[in-house]
Parts: C-alpha cells; structure tokens; sequence
C-alpha cells in the first residue's frame, strides 16, 4: 500500500492524490456508480488530507463561481489557461 501522504486512507496502489483527481469531478457531477460513491466517502470521512483538499476545493469553487469575467485580468485568464493546458499534455 502506498503512502505517499502523511495519513493517507487510500487503498492499494491509490494515493490520496490520484484518488481525488481520478474520482472527484464523477463524485460531484453525480456520475459515480453507487458503490465507487460509497467507498470514496468512506475514504473521504477517514483521511484528514482529504478533507482538507476538499475543503480548499470547495472555496475555490465558491470563489470562482462569484468572479465575473470582467474581473479577470487578462493576464491572469492567459496564464490559468496555459497552465490547465500544460497540466493536461503531462498526463497524457
């Protein structure tokens, strides 16, 4: 079993990391099946790590839902976008 983080809950080869990448958008957008739902709450509800991503995640969330894109500096949207796209080309 990895544990790459300290209090890491994540089962066999799964770290908390590629759990939350992996899982998190079905978990919110409600297209997890049933059973993956449960046992990644169960693994939420155990690691503090996790609670803690989620809980930063949750006000990014909020706070990017109040941003108008008028707000948003030019440079700011230029350099989210090249970052997002580099991040993507590294996990192809």
């Amino acid at each position: 079993m990895k544990r790459e983080e300290p209090g890491c809950h994540a089962d066999g080869d799964v770290t908390c990391e590629k759990l939350i990448l992996d899982y998190l958008l079905a978990f919110e957008e409600g297209g997890m099946p049933e059973e993956e739902r449960a046992a990644f709450r169960q693994h939420i509800e155990k690691c503090p790590p996790c609670v803690e991503f989620l809980a930063t995640y949750e006000a990014t969330g909020r706070t990017l839902k109040r941003l108008k894109p008028r707000d948003i500096p030019t440079d700011l949207a230029k350099a989210v976008i090249s970052f997002v796209r580099s991040r993507c080309k590294e996990e192809e």
